[in-house]
């Protein structure tokens, strides 16, 4: 009976160490480093950029604002040497940036459609005209 309790407790201490180990391996993989929070910061930088380029200034200047702020926040934390933060805020940029590009386009096809719409509505009111 000793000698199963013994492996028993062998087993544990076998998980328990493995357990460990890994918690420790993927604690520290998940850190990170200036290089790639920097990658991050820029991806960040051309998703607002591009969000500019697209006329979200004009067309969803409010979501573009909150992009900018993020933006902002990542390129303070990455100065402060908080790279996980900076990462984070870099990816939350990219989501805002790219919601905000997304809504500048569809504001934009609305008012063409509005546009088309108007000038259908002005031609069949004219072929009503010529007709009658």
């Amino acid at each position: 009976m000793d000698e199963k309790k013994r492996r028993i407790r062998q087993v544990f201490v076998v998980v328990g160490g493995i357990g460990l180990l890994f918690a420790v391996g993927c604690g520290s993989s998940m850190k990170m480093t200036a290089q790639t929070s920097g990658e991050k910061i820029f991806q960040a930088d051309k998703a607002f950029s591009d969000a500019k380029d697209g006329n979200a200034s004009k067309n969803a200047p409010d979501d573009l604002a909150v992009a900018q702020r993020k933006l902002a926040a990542a390129k303070d934390a990455f100065a402060k040497e908080n790279y996980d933060e900076a990462a984070r805020l870099a990816e939350q940029t990219v989501v805002d940036a790219d919601y905000a590009l997304a809504r500048a386009k569809t504001r934009k096809n609305m008012d063409i459609a509005e546009g088309i719409k108007k000038e259908t509505n002005a031609l069949r009111q004219e072929i009503e005209r010529t007709t009658k």
